[in-house]
């Protein structure tokens, strides 16, 4: 690669891989508002909670006021709560504001100068219910308040990707090939260093010959000072010993030094080895989404001209067939030579206009018209 094409590759490669990290920086965002499905369902179920409440009051005489009667007089909050026990989605209705206005019924009523009169049956059903519309309401408000967070948190996301999207940068089959071969160079580089990597396999036998042979010195060392403690050995021979031990000793610590060394040597190239596959692993995302992107483009020109010559060859060839047809008829009366009609079946357009009805249903063309048949 020259060195005029690999600063191409290079600067093709880099606007590429900056903006595939923007692009995943976004979507592990909008990964995090995941949970925007389970805050629904927990708000669907805080709404059920009310709506059971709702019908627990509607269906009672213990409830201070006849609530359908008030609805059919047209109470307003009496007809929305209506609505939201109904879940009538043409009627509407506000859980919220339905569970406000029974709970406020209910706190009226409880506040009443006879309320201690009452019997204890309505008393129990009274504050039982106010205490479970209360519940009720903090449930759906925090349901509600989450779910408007993450709608909003994905929006914002959604609106980021749809600007950086329209940034991405222009691919062509030449920057295609350029940003395929800085994916191989990459690649090559990795394989030298997990190369290197694997020739710094870590030996350890050095090492523990010469702990053993320091070992085995220290010991000699030691039994020639006992004997010349005792007067059975001269200290020559006890001097013999303690520069042997020292050698050993010398020559450990070399050994010890020379594998601390390795082990460095070895880190340092495994995390270049690291850095590589994870520029390599960039490059290679980068490659397929330029990739995709120039095959998909390819992909919707070539479906569309593949109608357009199917339908151009059908308006001259089926109009020729049906004028055939037609003469042929009438050189034999009673034959019927039918229409000059023709289908072909395509199941796999993915970006033309009309790639539901192709894929479903085919193209059918008709003498003439140039156009599909519907």
């Amino acid at each position: 690669m020259t060195a005029t094409v690999k600063s191409k590759a290079t600067a093709a490669a880099d606007s590429w891989t900056a903006w595939l990290e923007q692009l995943e920086q976004l979507q592990a965002e909008r990964a995090e508002t995941a949970g925007l499905h389970d805050a629904r369902q927990r708000l669907e179920r805080a709404r059920s909670g009310i709506q059971f409440l709702i019908d627990k009051a509607w269906n009672n005489s213990l409830t201070p006021i006849d609530l359908d009667r008030a609805a059919m007089r047209g109470d307003e909050s009496a007809q929305n709560a209506r609505a939201v026990l109904r879940g009538d989605s043409d009627e509407g209705g506000d859980h919220h504001a339905a569970a406000t206005f029974l709970l406020g019924l209910l706190s009226k009523a409880s506040r009443r100068d006879d309320w201690k009169n009452q019997p204890e049956e309505r008393r129990t059903f009274i504050t039982g219910l106010e205490t479970n519309l209360r519940d009720a309401i903090a449930t759906l408000e925090q349901a509600n308040g989450e779910v408007t967070d993450l709608e909003q948190a994905r929006a914002a996301v959604d609106q980021r990707l749809e600007a950086l999207e329209k940034k991405a940068p222009k691919v062509s089959a030449s920057s295609l090939a350029l940003l395929g071969k800085e994916r191989d160079a990459a690649a090559e580089q990795r394989d030298r260093l997990a190369a290197a990597l694997e020739s710094l396999a870590a030996d350890d036998s050095p090492l523990a010959l010469a702990r053993e042979a320091e070992r085995t010195a220290q010991e000699r060392l030691e039994e020639a000072e006992a004997l010349v403690a005792m007067g059975e050995a001269n200290t020559e021979e006890e001097k013999a010993a303690r520069e042997e031990a020292k050698r050993a000793s010398q020559a450990l610590e070399q050994q010890q030094a020379e594998h601390r060394r390795q082990e460095a040597a070895r880190r340092g190239m495994a995390r270049k080895l690291e850095q590589a596959d994870s520029h390599l692993d960039t490059l290679s995302r980068a490659y397929r989404e330029a990739l995709a992107r120039v095959r998909h483009a390819e992909l919707a020109a070539l479906e569309t001209e593949l109608v357009a010559d199917l339908e151009a060859l059908a308006s001259d060839r089926l109009a020729r067939l049906a004028q055939i047809y037609r003469d042929l008829a009438e050189a034999e009366p009673g034959n019927d030579y039918g229409t000059a009609v023709m289908k072909v079946k395509l199941p796999h357009f993915y970006h033309h206009e009309r790639r539901s009805e192709l894929n479903s249903a085919g193209l059918v063309l008709g003498p003439g018209s140039g156009k599909a048949l519907v």
